[in-house]
């Protein structure tokens, strides 16, 4: 079995800041360190290899997988290698997704908000319409529509646009044969020009939207992608359509990227 390289994980096991932030149990610190060491690779470890990545005495790091195994977060493959186990997945399964994805967003969407005074969003798909999930306002004007719970078609606003660039060409297809709400004279409803829009968005990766869903706010937006590159949500900010000049959207499209990004490295393995 290859076996990659990795840098040891250190023995101390401290936790991420310091100790100052709350207590920390080593034992478990250690038993975490040991199930992340399993997400490179191929996903299975033998002790010897295990032992090596902790840089921990083969007896200790036994213990734990013994530990592990009883409680069935690892297993035996028939190789007598280790690897994850299904318990893990019993675990995984019960985390909603949405409440993670609010949770992780709302610390990047505050600096985000608070840096331009401007409202931030996190959007998500729900069925062919976005739901906002985290609305963060520090502007002077705040939009009236598009509250926490509240959905928008797919066809309009940067956050939605950002989620229907991402989907499938055949599912674009299926929501643009359905009727398309228009909310502003500036509202894109012709399907051609929906598919403009979109284009650009993909060779971009930014959606710029002004007037379409409230007259004279504009709005700009970037995809959240998941692990393994899928766009899962969409971040955008809401100002006044004036506001939007070449020099704050250039600052504001890479502020968001910035965001996108935090996001996206909450939700990577580490």
């Amino acid at each position: 079995m290859a076996v990659p390289t990795t840098r040891p994980i250190p023995t101390s096991f401290a936790p991420a800041q310091n100790d100052a932030e709350g207590p920390y149990v080593r034992v478990i610190g250690k038993a975490v360190a040991a199930l992340d060491a399993f997400l490179e690779g191929d996903g299975e470890l033998t002790l010897t290899e295990l032992a090596r990545r902790l840089a921990m005495s083969r007896s200790t790091v036994h213990r734990l997988l013994a530990t592990l195994e009883r409680h069935q977060l690892v297993d035996r493959a028939e190789s007598g290698a280790y690897r994850l186990g299904i318990h893990l997945f019993r675990l995984g399964s019960a985390v909603e997704v949405r409440a993670v994805l609010g949770r992780v967003a709302e610390l990047p969407l505050t600096r985000l908000a608070e840096r331009f005074a401007v409202s931030a969003y996190l959007s998500v798909r729900d069925a062919d319409r976005a739901l906002c999930l985290v609305r963060i306002d520090r502007g002077p004007i705040m939009a009236t529509t598009y509250q926490v719970g509240e959905t928008l078609p797919l066809h309009l606003g940067a956050g939605p646009l950002v989620l229907l660039s991402a989907m499938p060409q055949s599912e674009v297809e299926r929501v643009l044969r359905q009727a398309r709400q228009r909310m502003t004279p500036r509202t894109t409803t012709d399907a051609a020009g929906i598919r403009t829009r979109l284009a650009e968005i993909r060779s971009s990766g930014v959606a710029y939207a002004p007037d379409d869903v409230q007259v004279g706010l504009a709005a700009m937006g970037v995809p959240v992608h998941d692990p393994s590159g899928g766009a899962i949500a969409a971040v955008s900010v809401v100002a006044l359509t004036p506001w939007f000049t070449k020099e704050h959207s250039q600052a504001m499209s890479s502020a968001l990227l910035v965001a996108a990004g935090e996001i996206e490295g909450q939700l990577s393995p580490r």
